[in-house]
Order: C-alpha cells, then structure tokens, then sequence
C-alpha cells in the first residue's frame, strides 16, 4: 500500500466541487498538493490556500512542463465538461475536453515515467443504457450520447495505456455525488435546496420517475484515496463507488422534505433530453478489496450540505 504522507500529489480539476474536496482531505492528511484547472467550471476561492495552483486547461500540451516541473507521485485525473446538457449542446468541446485532455495527461505521464498511482475518474454514465441492474465493473460500456460516450472513452483509453505501457492506472466509476460546494444547481439536490431556502418552485427537468444513486462526497473521497493507496495490486482495474441511496426524482425530493422537515413545491417539466432511464451500481468489488463502503446516511449529507449552503450565503 502506498503510504499517503508528505506526497507530491496533482489533481486535474482540483477547484471543482469534488476535487477541491479531495484536495482538502489530502491536504490535511499532511501531503503537497498541486491543482491544474482553467476554472471553467470550478471556483479559484475553493482551492486551499496551502495547494500549488497552475489556470490551466487539461488539453494545453503546456501541462507537461507542469509535471515535469511539480514530478508528482500522484495524480488524479478529474478535469472534465460535468454537464450533461452542456456536452449535448457542445458536444466538440465536450469530447475534446473529456477524451483529448485525458489522453493529454495520460500521455504526459507515459514520457515522464516517474507516478505511483494515475486514478482516472469516469462515471456510472459510462455504462450507457444497460440491460441489467446494477452495473458491475464488467459491464459493457456503451454510452450513446455525448457526455455518456465521453466518459466510455475515456475511461477505455485510461484502460489502454495500462496495458499497452504498464502505467499504473487505476479507474474509478461514481454514482451522482452531493454534498458541501455543489453548486451546480441544475443537479437535483443543489437545486431542491436553492429552491427551498429561495421559497421557489422547484423545476424538475424529467419526468420525476427516473432512478439514480446518490453518494456522499466525504464518501467519494475516502474511496479514491483508498484506490490510489491500493494502487499496485489493482492497476489496470476499475471501482464502483456508490451507496444504498437509490431513489427515483420524485422520491429524492420526498427525501430532502423529510431530511430537512421542510416542504418542496416541485413541478415536473417532463423535458428531459437523452437521459438514461435508470442508473445504480454494484459496488461490491470496492467494499471486498479496498475495504470501502459509504458511511454517510442520506439524511446525515443533506442536512449537512443545507447547512453548509445556509452558513456561506451562496444562495440569496
């Protein structure tokens, strides 16, 4: 097991919101952390101040003067388009960037030769469409939209560049992530909690029947690092990390009322544009082999995630 202490670690996407979570745990665990973001999406004021930050996009070739320079051990590799809608209405940039910008730093790491652990993160969207439930790492992948084929690829040619040249590539799958800092509220839980502490009416884009799983980030985080530490008896493989919070639309806002004892006014718009119907995940693998499991109850996260949104103000 890689021992995570007083690392060099970089962290592609670093100021969004779950690589900013990550880069805050790895801080406080006492390693060095750099962050490449061109803040496309992220927020300069969520990188922790003792993080080495480098505005940069993940598809700029100037990225390997930045490795070279940093020689991290570590690298996970977030940077990505996280929007479903954007990718469909941008579908250039988004494969560029998702397909393009993980070959850029996978190729950067084959010339240098010098990381410990590469974790690539992917997404249950990289399953596509499936014919059976949950999906298993062994899964078909099989996106048909431009975010969905984004991630299948990119995820396939993380997979390339272990077997093909032995770098110590690791892959990670998650379900929807919530918690602290998402404000992206286009998401069903930012946007139900906007809606409350606005007293508006909360849109609902699909047609509230949908299924998804829902994980906490201090969950998500704790899996990645566990995978990254575990690295050289599991290269070449991929995690899922999920939960046993598995809710349609409808239900996930029923959810939210309970949790916060207060009342949701939704409004179903049924316009939801190649969504996959249904979407969860074994997670077994991850529980047997790294010994991971979530330990954030659904309750627990969204009251701390009202909180956190209350406590800073970003919704007036």
């Amino acid at each position: 097991m890689i021992s995570f202490k007083n690392k060099k670690i970089l962290i592609t996407g670093g100021a969004g919101f779950i690589g900013s979570h990550l880069a805050n745990e790895l801080i406080k665990q006492g390693n060095k952390v750099v962050i490449i973001d061109n803040l496309s999406s992220g927020r300069k004021e969520d990188i922790n101040r003792k993080a080495k930050f480098y505005k940069t996009d993940v598809r700029d070739k100037k990225i390997y003067e930045i490795f070279k320079k940093e020689k991290p051990k570590i690298v996970f590799h977030l940077a990505a388009q996280p929007l479903v809608e954007d990718c469909y209405n941008n579908p250039f940039s988004a494969i560029e960037t998702n397909v393009m910008g993980t070959v850029n730093v996978l190729e950067t790491c084959r010339k240098l030769r010098n990381t410990e652990s590469i974790v690539v993160v992917s997404s249950d969207k990289a399953y596509g469409k499936a014919e059976k439930l949950p999906y298993k790492e062994d899964s078909p992948l099989r996106g048909d939209h431009p975010y969905d084929v984004s991630k299948s690829a990119a995820d396939l040619i993380a997979k390339t560049y272990f077997t093909t040249y032995g770098l110590p590539v690791v892959i990670t799958r998650f379900s929807n992530v919530f918690g602290p800092g998402d404000l992206n509220f286009s998401r069903i839980i930012p946007g139900a909690i906007e809606s409350i502490i606005k007293n508006k009416e909360f849109l609902i884009r699909s047609d509230g029947k949908m299924i998804r799983e829902y994980t906490y980030i201090k969950d998500i985080v704790a899996g990645c690092i566990k995978l990254a530490q575990n690295t050289s008896k599991v290269k070449g493989e991929a995690f899922n990390f999920g939960s046993k919070n598995i809710f349609s639309v409808i239900e996930t806002a029923e959810k939210i009322q309970e949790a916060l004892g207060i009342k949701i006014n939704y409004k179903i718009l049924n316009i939801a544009k190649n969504e996959i119907p249904n979407q969860y995940l074994d997670w077994t693998k991850a529980n047997k082999i790294l010994n991971w499991q979530p330990e954030t109850n659904f309750e627990q996260g969204i009251k701390e995630t009202y909180n956190w949104f209350k406590i800073n103000k970003l919704i007036s």
